[in-house]
C-alpha cells in the first residue's frame, strides 16, 4: 500500500453540477460515491464504472480526509466483524436494517478492502483489522478507488442546506456556506452525527434532515466512557480491569426480575470493564453508554462481576488472555445475573474452609480489591469468618458481586464518543433504498441515520452497507 492517502486530481468543475452529489466523506459517504459511479460489484469488490455511469461529485467540509477512519481502533480501523446481525444495533426498524445488511454484508466489505491488496485478519470476537495494523492502508483503498473511478472530490465545502427540486425535471440545489452552489439531480447525505468533532462531525445533517421535516431521534454521545458517583462501589479502582455483564434497567427492578428469563432490560453487554478515575470505559461500559447517555433516574446500571469469571462460562475462553478481547459478547451469549439460588451453588466451592474470611474466599474467583470495595459498599465486613454469615449477610453478598448499583450520573461527551446515538429515523428512509419518504431524490446513508452499532466493527459495517445501498439506488433512480 501507498505511504499516505493521494487526494483525487480535481478537474475542472464548471458547470458545478452533476448527476449525483454526495455530501460529506466519511466511510459511507466515500462508499456512497462508489456505489453511486458504478464502482463497487455486488460481491464488494472494485471495478471500473460501466459505460455511461452516472457522474458523481463528492463534497466534504473538512480538507483533511478520512480523519474518522484513520483515528478509529488506535490507528488500526475495526473495518467490519466477521459475524454482524441486526441484533448488534440499536435502531427504530430492526427489520429494515436486516434487509440492508445483507445486501452488503460483512463478506462484501472484506472483499472491498482484501481484493484492493488490503487483506485483513480476525481477533476474538469477530474484529477485523487491516493485516499491516494501519488505518491508512484502509482510506488508501478507498481514495484509490476515486482516482480509478474518476470521481471529482471538492474539499473544503461546506453545505448549509438543500432545496429540493422546484419541478419534477428540475435539480436539486446544495447550498454552501460560501457560494458556488451544485446542481444535482439526486443528492447523498452521509455527513455523519456529532462524535469526534475534531474530525469534522459537527451534526450538520441533523439540522439539515430537519428543515425538510424528517423526525430525528435526539442525538447522543454513544460508545464512550460511562461516569460514575463518587459513591460508586468502584470509584477508588481505577486502573482495574475486569470481564462484567453491565445491565441498564428500571431503577425498582428486583433482583428476581433481573435474573428472570422474561426480564427485557434497557441495555445489556457483557465484556471487558475498565474502572477510571470517573467512571468506567472498555468494550462493556462503551456498549451501554448510548442508552445510558438517555437514561434519567428511573434507570440504574448495575454490575455483574461473577458471571464472566466462570470459567465454564461464555467468557471462559478468554479468561487468561495477556489482553482481553476488545469487544463485548453477542447478546445472545450475554448472560443475565444468576439467581441467588445458582450464584449460592456456583460459590459452594470457593467456602469449604469456613474459618476464612469472606473477601478472601471469594478472592479465589474475583480480584481481592475488588471483592472488598463491593462488600464494603454493601455493608459486609470482607473480613468475617464465614460461618458467622447469616442469610441477610449472604443477601448482601450476592448482591454486591451480581447486582451492583454503579451509581450512574452520565455518560462522556462527543469528544470522547467513537458514534453518535439518533439520527433520522429509518423509518422515514427507502425499505432498501434510504431515499427520503419526503423528499424523493435524497437518499442517506452513515451516522446520520438513527442506527447505531456496538463495538467491534459495526458502526463501520453499518457506513459500508448503507453507503452502498445508497448509492446504488440513487444511480438506478437515475435510470429508471
Amino acid at each position: 500500500m501507498s505511504k499516505r492517502p493521494r487526494i483525487p486530481v480535481l478537474p475542472d468543475l464548471t458547470p458545478r453540477e452533476a448527476d449525483v452529489v454526495v455530501v460529506g466523506a466519511g466511510a459511507a459517504g466515500l462508499l456512497a460515491a462508489l456505489s453511486a459511479r458504478g464502482a463497487v460489484a455486488p460481491d464488494g469488490a472494485l471495478r471500473a464504472p460501466p459505460p455511461g455511469a452516472p457522474t458523481v461529485v463528492l463534497l466534504t467540509n473538512e480538507p483533511r480526509l478520512g480523519l474518522k477512519i484513520l483515528v478509529s481502533g488506535g490507528g488500526r480501523c475495526n473495518v467490519t466483524n466477521a459475524r454482524v446481525s441486526e441484533r448488534d444495533y440499536d435502531t427504530d426498524v430492526p427489520r429494515q436494517l436486516k434487509g440492508l445488511l445483507r445486501g452488503f454484508p460483512s463478506a462484501a466489505a472484506q472483499r472491498l478492502f482484501e481484493s484492493a491488496g488490503c487483506p485483513l485478519y480476525s481477533e476474538p470476537l469477530g474484529k477485523l483489522f487491516p493485516r499491516s495494523d494501519r488505518a491508512q492502508d484502509v482510506l488508501h483503498v478507498l481514495l484509490d478507488g476515486l482516482v480509478a473511478a474518476e470521481i471529482p472530490l471538492v474539499a473544503p465545502a461546506e453545505v448549509e442546506g438543500l432545496d429540493p427540486p422546484t419541478a419534477p425535471d428540475a435539480p436539486w440545489t446544495v447550498r454552501l456556506a460560501h457560494g458556488h452552489n451544485w446542481s444535482a439531480r439526486r443528492v447523498i447525505l452521509a455527513t455523519g452525527g456529532k462524535s469526534l468533532p475534531k474530525t469534522g462531525s459537527r451534526g450538520a445533517g441533523f439540522q439539515i434532515l430537519a428543515a425538510l421535516g424528517h423526525a430525528v431521534r435526539q442525538p447522543v454521545p454513544a460508545l464512550t466512557p460511562v461516569l460514575f458517583a463518587d459513591a460508586s462501589p468502584v470509584h477508588a479502582l481505577a486502573g482495574l480491569t475486569t470481564p462484567t455483564v453491565l445491565t441498564l434497567a428500571a431503577a425498582d427492578a428486583q433482583p428476581e426480575q433481573l435474573s428472570g428469563r422474561k426480564h427485557k432490560p434497557t441495555a445489556r453487554a457483557g465484556g471487558s470493564l475498565l474502572i477510571t478515575h470517573h467512571g468506567a470505559s472498555g468494550p462493556a461500559a462503551l456498549d451501554v453508554s448510548g442508552l445510558s447517555a438517555r437514561a434519567d433516574a428511573a434507570l440504574t446500571l448495575r454490575g455483574d462481576f461473577w458471571s464472566l469469571r466462570q470459567p465454564d462460562g461464555p467468557w471462559g475462553p478468554y479468561l487468561e488472555l495477556a489482553k482481553p478481547p476488545g469487544a463485548s459478547l453477542p447478546a445472545a451469549d450475554c448472560p443475565r445475573p444468576p439467581t441467588q439460588e445458582a450464584w449460592t451453588a456456583a460459590t459452594a466451592p470457593l467456602l469449604q474452609n469456613r474459618a476464612a474470611g469472606v473477601g478472601n474466599a471469594l478472592a479465589a474467583r474475583v480480584p481481592k480489591s475488588l471483592v472488598t470495595a463491593l462488600l464494603q459498599a454493601h455493608d459486609v465486613d470482607p473480613t468475617l469468618p464465614l460461618k458467622q454469615l447469616n442469610s441477610q449477610h449472604w443477601r448482601r453478598v450476592y448482591l454486591a458481586l451480581t447486582q451492583a448499583d454503579l451509581q450512574l450520573t452520565g455518560v462522556a461527551g462527543y469528544a470522547k464518543a467513537e458514534v453518535t446515538g439518533g439520527g433520522v429515523l429509518l423509518a422515514e428512509l427507502g425499505k432498501s433504498t434510504l431515499e427520503s419518504k419526503l423528499a424523493p431524490g435524497l437518499f442517506v446513508c452513515g451516522e446520520v441515520v438513527n442506527v447505531t452499532g456496538r463495538l467491534g466493527g459495526f458502526n463501520f459495517q453499518w457506513a459500508w452497507s448503507s453507503g452502498y445501498a445508497a448509492g446504488r439506488a440513487a444511480a438506478a433512480s437515475l435510470a429508471g
